[in-house]
């Protein structure tokens, strides 16, 4: 799995700049990203494809589904989540 927080430190870019990238809001834009890398909330899915579309393949839908997995489970681990 690759998160996305990987592959955009990786690129050197702070959470603003991958949300400009993503057409975000200014004002909020950085604060969703840190979210979805967290796995504390989710994109859509037409965000999912810009984020797989920008990291030219290296973030996949896969990868933020895992992503959010983990956080689940880390808040709830009697729930059992699945990947």
């Amino acid at each position: 799995m690759k998160s996305l927080k990987d592959w955009r430190e990786g690129k050197g870019w702070n959470t603003q700049r991958l949300a400009e990238e993503l057409g975000l809001d200014e004002r909020s834009g950085a604060g969703t990203v840190w979210r979805w890398e967290t796995g504390r909330s989710r994109p859509d899915a037409d965000v999912v494809a810009k984020i797989a579309e920008i990291t030219g393949g290296a973030v996949t839908a896969h990868d933020m589904h895992l992503t959010r997995l983990a956080f689940l489970q880390v808040k709830s681990p009697s729930a059992g989540v699945a990947a």
